[in-house]
């Protein structure tokens, strides 16, 4: 039984990860990229300049996939205390 339920929240675990990267973080990688191109076309800008654009295009992307491994990991934390003891 107790199997039963946590396949169950395994699966509706997966599925909210898969529609976050889907519709989450899949449009902010299309942002990012955009961005750092952006940087890379900027002609006047010193190499440092455009490292340091880049990073900064890459700054929110890297929070939300922080956020969600964080996030993730504190479920599973909090899950596993209230499995049943073997």
């Amino acid at each position: 039984m107790a199997e039963v339920q946590q396949l169950r929240v395994q699966e509706a675990v997966d599925a909210m990860v898969k529609s976050v990267e889907r519709e989450n973080i899949r449009k902010m990688q299309g942002l990012m990229f955009r961005c750092s191109a952006n940087c890379c076309e900027d002609t006047q800008a010193s190499m440092q300049q455009v490292h340091q654009c880049i990073e900064r295009c890459h700054a929110p992307l890297a929070q939300a996939q922080a956020l969600v491994t964080s996030e993730l990991e504190r479920f599973q934390v909090r899950n596993a205390s209230q499995l049943p003891s073997p």
